[in-house]
């Protein structure tokens, strides 16, 4: 490409930081074509599976009998140990009454296996949906020492009996994978909108009119504060696409909090009566108290604690380097020297390292909630050779 220097007028320094900030500036716009609806339509999304689905259809005879026989249940998972079940789970349990066999409806099923990480950094996980014994879930679920919750959902025979189709329908091999979303598209958001299209978007109207008070990134920090570098990471390579103002709709990305809204929520049916949605919430197995770090009733901000930590931070780093400075000992300016300078490479390579991640977030992968993130401008991948 042809330069003329008349193009930035001044001193070759000045010229170079601007064409610096300028590319830096110009890094997310390289991910515009990767916004989701451009390229990466998933035919298994939510929406578009349950789309042309008839809820409401007249039941024959038999159908109404096989309808009287089912139950359904969600179970909601607490908080486990890995990092992917922080933020807890939900399925849906169907009981068949002539048998008492009940089986688990479960969106949350992904495998290490089949080049996880690289579909992972990528931002196009496959996720699938399972039918399996609930028992043999709730077992497992003990034995990781989570809570286990169980509420009795009530739905209008057509819609439950068109629900358990459907979920038949969506476990068959061609139908059962899904691309995973953590906010858009999981096993709590899949769950959502299948109980709204069968009381015919009345769920969601409801939720779409009551204001959140916390953000989807202050959601989040509820359940990560208790791993400050996890936190802070995860805050740092999201964008603020996740501070916006959103409802409980947006909210029901969380188990814990999809089964509250259930609870919360009544529809109208064909009759013109209020039904509640949900009702007996049971504890099937309570977690061990103090096994970990409890998620956070409300958001506690970190930013004065952290400005406080960053002053302490620099305050003593200051003190440390006027002692070796002043220091007639020259072993004990060469420990100093030292230390700055192990203290300085360690900085620069996470820095260098996180920002090279979030870069190729940006750039390379379907990851929307890292686009046009200003932290870009601040941690500068060039940090890990400078």
């Amino acid at each position: 490409m042809w330069y003329d220097g008349r193009m930035f007028p001044g001193n070759p320094l000045r010229r170079t930081i601007l064409l610096v900030l300028v590319f830096l500036i110009g890094f997310p716009l390289m991910a515009v074509s990767l916004v989701p609806g451009s390229r990466f339509e998933d035919p298994n999304a939510s929406q578009t599976m349950l789309a042309g689905r008839d809820f409401t259809k007249q039941l024959t005879d038999t159908e109404q009998v096989s309808a009287n026989l089912l139950d359904i249940h969600l179970t909601t998972m607490g908080k486990g140990d890995p990092l992917y079940v922080w933020f807890g789970h939900t399925g849906l349990v169907v009981t068949d009454k002539r048998d008492n066999r009940s089986v688990m409806y479960d969106y949350g099923i992904f495998s290490f296996d089949d080049d996880f990480y690289q579909t992972f950094a990528m931002g196009r996980l496959n996720y699938e949906v399972w039918a399996t014994s609930a028992e043999a879930r709730y077992d497992l679920a003990r034995r990781e020492n989570r809570e286990i919750s169980n509420i009795t959902i009530h739905l209008p025979d057509a819609a439950k009996l068109e629900l358990v189709r459907f979920l038949n329908y969506n476990i068959q091999p061609e139908n059962s994978t899904y691309l995973y979303h953590h906010y858009r598209e999981n096993c709590s958001t899949r769950i959502r909108d299948m109980i709204d299209k069968a009381v015919d978007g009345q769920f969601q109207a409801w939720a779409r009119a009551i204001p959140m008070e916390e953000t989807l990134r202050q959601l989040v920090m509820r359940h990560t504060y208790a791993s400050p570098f996890i936190d802070w990471t995860l805050n740092f390579l999201q964008s603020g696409s996740i501070d916006k103002p959103i409802t409980l709709w947006e909210a029901m990305f969380l188990p814990a909090v999809l089964e509250q809204a259930l609870l919360d929520f009544s529809y109208i049916d064909g009759s013109g009566n209020a039904v509640p949605m949900a009702t007996d919430r049971k504890i099937i197995n309570s977690a061990t108290v103090g096994a970990r770090a409890p998620v956070l009733d409300s958001f506690t901000s970190m930013t004065l604690p952290g400005l406080w930590f960053g002053l302490l931070v620099g305050l003593v780093s200051l003190l440390f380097g006027r002692a070796i400075a002043s220091s007639q000992f020259k072993s004990l300016q060469r420990f100093g020297h030292l230390v700055e300078g192990l203290l300085g490479f360690v900085w620069a390579m996470t820095v260098g390292i996180l920002s090279s991640l979030l870069l190729f977030m940006m750039v390379a992968s379907s990851h929307d909630v890292t686009y046009f993130n200003e932290n870009i401008i601040f941690a500068t991948p060039w940090a890990i050779v400078m």
